[in-house]
């Protein structure tokens, strides 16, 4: 197996592994030397990507899971975001390869099992557009699972997150706005950027196999893609435009697509869907914990828990959120503004490309 030089912050080491693979890295992330795993099983890409949506459900997703021990996790936390962050413009896609596979031995090494399902749990892959194609050159095998939340909800949620924490990375944009402007602002210049990326052409796919960046897409449906990548808020609430980037580089097979409200419902039956997709043995969950909801309204970090009928309702005399006109005539644009993009899923869930969407959404996108 050829030697990785892996180079991290200049500070620099060679440990020399039985093998006599030698490895450059951190002193106090240095490898042992008596792990029982093999080299080539040690630096392989992760066998699974838990890649979003931001406000869906992965926190609660993330903390049930990992009760089993087979189920493990790239990286120190629970995310590692070493494709992309939350920024639009700080993709990442050639980021050094050799530093994630070393991220990835780092935490394998900790567990020494042969049985160990390692993932990457990033939430912001979902909507970046050259990610599917980089998780497919790491491993052409990669599993992907996706969360998804009816999108209006998942827009309000994240706006709110944002407004109510000044350290948050997009509290500035939406710091002086209700929902209801911040919504006309929005879906205003994505109409307008939609309607610059249509003069190269681009409408809305209907081709039966889906395109994306590097696997088919336009130069027209990469700059509508961008439309809404570049909107964390409620762009990355277009879902059919990032599920279809995805599609056109893995099979169905290997695409699990979650929904929030059953993860909410049914937590037990979306983890045992999710084990017997990744492979992985059921295990004995505590039934406490499964009554948790993680890193939700008024308690924003992924280990923070409480039980659902703890967590607050959005309270209606809020200014941002208050149920007068103009709030109600914002969401009403974001459902007719979202209404053909959740069509094209309901499409695709007809065809067996994805899992069933819930009920409700038919009717609020029909």
């Amino acid at each position: 197996m050829p030697c990785l030089s892996i180079l991290i912050a200049s500070a620099l080491l060679v440990c020399t592994l039985p093998t006599g693979l030698a490895i450059l890295g951190l002193k106090e992330e240095r490898l042992k030397t008596n792990t029982t795993l093999p080299m080539e099983e040690l630096y392989s890409p992760p066998h699974y990507s838990v890649i979003g949506q931001q406000k869906c459900g992965t926190s609660t997703l993330w903390n049930q899971l990992i009760q089993n021990p087979v189920i493990r996790w790239a990286g120190p936390s629970k995310e590692l975001f070493f494709w992309n962050v939350d920024l639009p413009k700080t993709t990442l896609c050639d980021n050094h390869i050799e530093s994630y596979l070393l991220q990835v031995a780092i935490q394998r090494e900790k567990f020494n099992r042969t049985d160990v399902l390692m993932g990457d749990w990033s939430t912001t892959y979902f909507s970046c557009l050259c990610c599917p194609l980089t998780l497919k050159m790491l491993n052409p095998k990669m599993k992907i699972i996706v969360v998804l939340r009816d999108p209006v909800q998942r827009a309000l949620s994240r706006f709110l997150e944002q407004k109510r924490n000044e350290r948050f990375p997009l509290h500035k944009e939406v710091k002086n706005h209700t929902f209801a402007t911040f919504v006309d602002q929005e879906v205003d210049e994505m109409d307008a950027c939609v309607e610059r990326a249509s003069a190269f052409k681009n409408q809305l796919s209907n081709s039966a196999v889906p395109v994306g960046w590097g696997g088919g897409m336009s130069l027209g449906q990469w700059m509508e893609a961008q439309c809404f990548a570049r909107r964390n808020i409620i762009g990355w609430s277009a879902y059919d435009v990032f599920l279809e980037n995805y599609l056109a580089h893995f099979p169905p097979g290997q695409v699990l697509v979650l929904y929030t409200n059953e993860l909410a419902e049914n937590p037990l039956s979306a983890i045992r869907k999710t084990e017997s997709f990744l492979g992985a043995p059921e295990f004995n969950y505590d039934p406490n914990r499964l009554s948790m909801v993680f890193n939700s309204r008024a308690c924003y970090h992924w280990k923070c828990a409480k039980k659902a009928n703890e967590i607050k309702a959005v309270d209606d005399s809020e200014p941002v959120t208050n149920r007068t006109a103009p709030f109600l005539q914002a969401v009403s644009r974001l459902t007719t503004f979202f209404k053909p993009r959740m069509q094209r899923m309901f499409k695709w869930a007809d065809e067996g490309r994805i899992a069933d969407v819930p009920p409700a959404w038919r009717s609020t996108y029909a």
